[in-house]
């Protein structure tokens, strides 16, 4: 079962600059997107998978991480909803 966020969520993030396969993490896209999507890492690249299976996944090799930039700032822990 995958975490299903919802406008107005409030997600408690952990800072650190890697994360583990099928770890949630949060990640700045060209210096200014932010997104919230499953990471897997392989050899020579990222693949963020959204949450929301009406999109694409997003995959960068190292080599784009540094120059579009991609940074990965911390992992999802928690999830807070108001009724």
């Amino acid at each position: 079962m995958f975490p299903v966020l919802m406008e107005d969520d409030i997600v408690i993030i952990k800072k650190q600059d890697d994360f583990e396969n099928g770890d949630i993490v949060v990640a700045i896209i060209n210096g200014d997107e932010a997104t919230i999507k499953k990471g897997k890492k392989s050899d020579n690249s990222i693949l963020l998978q959204p949450l929301n299976t009406n999109y694409e996944p997003l995959i960068f090799t190292y080599d784009e991480m540094k120059t579009i930039p991609v940074t990965i700032v911390g992992i999802v822990k928690q999830l807070k909803r108001e009724f």
